[in-house]
C-alpha cells in the first residue's frame, strides 16, 4: 500500500498561535495503517508543526509507503526496541515547544492540534488532557474527561480522581517539552505495559496547571490494535512492576497510592482473563494453581467500595476453579460495558 502523492494543504494557524508542535508517531510493521495517520497529520489546520515518524525496525515496507510525502514529514529509522524506545527517540529529536503523540494505527481529525493548542493556551495550562473517540465495528464511543482546570495543589488534593482521569494513554494530550526536558521524563523501556500511565503520572506531578477538555480530538481504532487481545505469559508480573513504579513515583512526591487495593484487585482479575485467551498453553490445572498463587497478593479489601469490594471479596473467598468459571461469565459482561466503568489501567 502506498500513501497518496498529494500532500493535503495545511492552513495558517489562527491569531497568535505560533508555538511549534512536534507530533511523534512510533511505527512498527505499520505499512497497512500508517497512511491514515500520516494523511491526518499532514492535513492539520495548525501549520506550525513537525511530524516525526519513528520506524522501530519494521520488517515490512513501512518506510517505503511514506516516500511520496518526502520532506513533509520526518522519518527516523532505528533498530527494533519497542514502542517506548521509539517514543523516547522521537522526544530526543523533537524541536517543538509542545509535544503530542499519535499511534500508527489510529487517525487524527484535522483540527486535533489546533484544538489542543487553543485549549492549552486559553486555560493557561502546562498539560492538556482531552478526550478521544473509540471506534469499533462501526460504533463510535466518545471517552472524555470532565472539563476543568486544576493547580498542582488541587491535583494532589483530589489524587484518586486525577489518577482515574485519562492517564491510560498518551494520545489526545499536549505536553510542554521544557517540562519533559527539565525533569528528564521519559518512557520506561523495561515496561511492555503500563508505560503510558507511568509517563503521564510523572508529568502530571510536575505540571503546575492541568487543563481537561471534555471533547474528543483523536480517533482510537480498536480493531487495529492487538494489545488487549493477545495472551501475555508474564502479564501479572509486568502489571505488578508497573504498580511498583507508580508507588515509587508517588512516594518521591511524598504521596501514597490511593488506588493500591483497587489496582491489585484489578490485576488479579486481569490475570484470570488473560489465562482464558485461546493462545494460553496452560492446562486447566496449571491455571487454577496460578490463580491460587496470585491470591496471596490480594489486598484485605479495606478501603474498597462498590464493585471492587465485591470482586475482592469473591476473589479472597472462592477457590481457583470457581473464580475461573466466574471470570468466563464476567468477560462477556465486561465486553459490553463502556470504558468508563472499568477504572484506571496501568
Amino acid at each position: 500500500m502506498a500513501c497518496g502523492n498529494n500532500t493535503p494543504e495545511r492552513l495558517e494557524p489562527d491569531g497568535g498561535m505560533i508555538l511549534k508542535v512536534s507530533v511523534i508517531v512510533p511505527a512498527y510493521n505499520a505499512a497497512g495503517t500508517i497512511c491514515t495517520v500520516a494523511e491526518g497529520l499532514l492535513g492539520q489546520t495548525y501549520r506550525n508543526m513537525e511530524i516525526i515518524i519513528v520506524d522501530d525496525g519494521s520488517k515490512d515496507n513501512t518506510a517505503d509507503v511514506l516516500k511520496p510525502y518526502g520532506e513533509a514529514l520526518r522519518l527516523i529509522r532505528k533498530e527494533n526496541g519497542g514502542v517506548s524506545s521509539a517514543r523516547n527517540r522521537g522526544l530526543r529529536e523533537a524541536s517543538g515547544e509542545y509535544i503530542m503523540f499519535a499511534d500508527a494505527d489510529d487517525s487524527c481529525p484535522p483540527d486535533m492540534v489546533q484544538t489542543a493548542v487553543e485549549a492549552m493556551e486559553n486555560g493557561g495550562g502546562d498539560y492538556l488532557i482531552a478526550g478521544y473517540t473509540k471506534v469499533c465495528g462501526g460504533k463510535r464511543v466518545d471517552c472524555v474527561p470532565k472539563a476543568g482546570a486544576y493547580s498542582q495543589s488541587q491535583i494532589r488534593e483530589r489524587l484518586s480522581e486525577a489518577l482515574s482521569n485519562g492517564l491510560n494513554c498518551v494520545y489526545a494530550k499536549l505536553y510542554k517539552r521544557s517540562i519533559l526536558t527539565e525533569y528528564a521524563i521519559a518512557f520506561d523501556e523495561t515496561l511492555p505495559l503500563g508505560e503510558d500511565f507511568n509517563f503521564n503520572l510523572e508529568y502530571l506531578l510536575r505540571a503546575e496547571r492541568v487543563v481537561y477538555l471534555d471533547r474528543p480530538i483523536y480517533s482510537y481504532l480498536v480493531e487495529n490494535s492487538t494489545a488487549t487481545t493477545i495472551y501475555r505469559k508474564d502479564l501479572y508480573a509486568v502489571r505488578r512492576r508497573s504498580l511498583e513504579k507508580m508507588d515509587r513515583t508517588l512516594a518521591a512526591h511524598r504521596l501514597e497510592n490511593p488506588m493500591e487495593g483497587l489496582l491489585r484487585t484489578k490485576f488479579f482479575y486481569a490475570m484470570i482473563f488473560n489465562l482464558q485467551k485461546k493462545q494460553c498453553p496452560m492446562t486447566y490445572g496449571e491455571k487454577c494453581a496460578a490463580i491460587k498463587k496470585a491470591k496471596a497478593d490480594l489486598p484485605a479489601g479495606t478501603g474498597l467500595g462498590g464493585k471492587y469490594r465485591l470482586l475482592n471479596g469473591m476473589a479472597r473467598s472462592l477457590p481457583g476453579g470457581a473464580l475461573y468459571g466466574l471470570c468466563a461469565v464476567l468477560r462477556k459482561v465486561i465486553g459490553i460495558l463502556p470504558d468508563r466503568v472499568r477504572g484506571v489501567s496501568i
